[in-house]
């Protein structure tokens, strides 16, 4: 059900970090650009059932439902001593969109979880939605388009904190987080291999239900890009500007400027030298300086892709490594980077985890060449094999300033005939910079200034055509830069055995055993057992 978040014929591409280096991808004349859009939000087993069978096209538009109790040992996540038991009635619409026109799309899920609990209630009773839409819009043809997208997803403020792969286990950690964008943008093609793009990207974010006030934030994103394709010498010449403002506080300002000299010895290498000027203006620091480095591009075939980028930037070396491989049966994948960031940054590249359909489209890619009819095959096979819609990802913090963000972030993925297994494993360095240390309650918490390290592994097993045993595991340990001593360490087990009782509807029960332990906050264990019932409606 869940799978249709993912947006086939609108494949996303993170927006770049924060003045950070942008490859550049040369405008084509007949293909919109993705537009901007975020990850949804954690959402650990998915029960299965049939959304669409092979070959055929999802609909632009279905509606499911899943009703499900369950019975908890501690609603709360509270210490041992303070604990409650609960029984939790949760209802879940969700409303899958994947419309496209022959100049529109639109793709996207609403999710709206209703949870009702039987002896908390007044504490507790609230509806937690999960919205990620993302659409373009060609306006001009082959010359002016639009890109929109709206995020509403359950986040959680502090790395240390209780951080519960579901949404029943109440916790003050969690809070509403909400992105909307905008994005109109010019590009075309040129004399003599020249294209252009000129995009002006508008991003409002804001949060409810937090632990500590929060302010909302605006942030626009200017670029302009001017390519000579490389035949076999070309150049490029790149803008960007990004202004980020925060209620009551100061701008955080970037612009950068550069020019490439790309070679081109042959279509599977490309090798670019980097120059150019950068100017920041933080809250309690203004940098700036010469910017340059090298990328190097090599795609040996469609299934094994390398890119990576060095520069010197104001804070030291900036790096971004993508490395990419698939066979028949399986898919591999490892990034890293060091590079700023900021908030609203944060939840468009984070989001609350990688994309599993995303994942299964780049699999299939190269036997279902169709955008729609392979995400019909995806959506079949997450449903079916009852995986998750995201794998775990670090924890995408709220501080009012800017980060230096180092990671690396791999994942691989087995689909066979009866066993699936999706690992990803992950490392993130956050410290502030600027000499903005964040708000006091961001520095009491150790919120921007952390290391987060996490491994997440799912495992499902058709037992026979109609049942099928899913176990997800995930294990979060997260350590302050600043105070020796001070860590978290976080496990969740899942174990799901679902029932096909007809192509639209399906039957499911699971149990789940998740605790914390914590030198900064209040450590807990909880224990659950859930049963439930899904339908797709057609």
């Amino acid at each position: 059900m869940a799978s249709a978040c993912a947006v086939a014929q609108v494949p996303y591409s993170p927006p770049a970090p924060f003045g950070g280096l942008v490859p550049y991808t040369p405008p084509t004349a007949t293909t919109a650009p993705a537009a901007p859009g975020v990850g949804p939000s954690v959402t650990p087993v998915q029960p299965p059932s049939a959304t669409a069978t092979a070959g055929v096209k999802p609909p632009p538009l279905q509606f499911s439902l899943r009703t499900d109790i369950e019975v908890t040992d501690n609603v709360d996540l509270a210490p041992s001593a303070t604990r409650r038991g609960d029984v939790v009635f949760r209802i879940t619409p969700e409303l899958a969109i994947n419309n496209k026109t022959a100049h529109t799309a639109l793709a996207g899920t609403v999710t709206l979880p209703v949870l009702l609990y039987a002896r908390t209630g007044s504490e507790n009773n609230s509806v937690r939605p999960e919205v990620d839409l993302r659409g373009t819009a060609e306006l001009l043809p082959r010359f002016f388009y639009i890109d929109g997208a709206a995020q509403v997803s359950q986040q959680y403020f502090s790395p240390f904190g209780a951080r519960p792969q579901n949404v029943s286990s109440a916790t003050q950690n969690r809070y509403t987080a909400q992105s909307y964008s905008v994005a109109p943008y010019i590009k075309g093609l040129g004399p003599g291999g020249l294209s252009y793009e000129l995009r002006d990207n508008n991003i409002w974010t804001d949060e409810s239900s937090a632990p500590t006030t929060t302010g909302r934030s605006y942030t626009n994103d200017i670029s302009a890009n001017l390519l000579s394709e490389p035949r076999p010498l070309g150049y490029a010449l790149e803008y960007r500007r990004t202004d980020t403002r925060f209620s009551g506080q100061e701008p955080l300002l970037t612009e950068i400027e550069r020019a490439r000299a790309i070679w081109r010895p042959d279509p599977l290498w490309e090798l670019s030298a980097i120059a150019g000027y950068e100017n920041n203006e933080f809250a309690f620091e203004n940098q700036s300086g010469i910017v340059y480095g090298a990328s190097v591009r090599w795609h040996p075939s469609r299934r094994t892709t390398v890119d990576t980028s060095w520069e010197h930037r104001f804070f030291g070396g900036s790096y971004h490594v993508s490395l990419g491989h698939r066979t028949p049966f399986t898919i591999w994948s490892l990034r890293a980077s060091r590079d700023i960031t900021t908030y609203p940054e944060q939840l468009g590249v984070l989001g609350s985890g990688t994309s599993v359909s995303t994942l299964l489209n780049q699999l299939f890619a190269s036997r279902i060449t169709d955008p729609l009819e392979r995400q019909g095959v995806v959506d079949q096979l997450i449903s079916n094999r009852g995986l998750p819609s995201v794998l775990s990802n670090p924890l995408a913090l709220f501080t009012q300033g800017v980060t230096l963000q180092e990671s690396v972030q791999a994942t691989a993925g087995v689909i066979r005939a009866r066993n699936s297994v999706l690992v990803t494993a992950y490392r993130q360095r956050n410290e502030p910079i600027g000499g903005a240390t964040g708000t006091p309650v961001e520095v009491l918490l150790a919120q921007n200034n952390n290391t987060q390290n996490g491994v997440n592994v799912v495992w499902s097993y058709k037992l026979t055509p109609r049942q099928t045993l899913t176990a997800n595991a995930d294990w979060v340990h997260t350590i302050s830069n600043e105070t020796d001593g001070e860590h978290s360490n976080q496990g969740t087990l899942y174990v799901v055995l679902s029932t096909t009782l007809s192509p639209l509807t399906s039957l499911y029960a699971g149990a789940r055993y998740q605790r914390l332990f914590s030198t900064i906050q209040t450590g807990y264990h909880e224990a659950a057992a859930f049963v439930g019932i899904g339908h797709t409606f057609r």
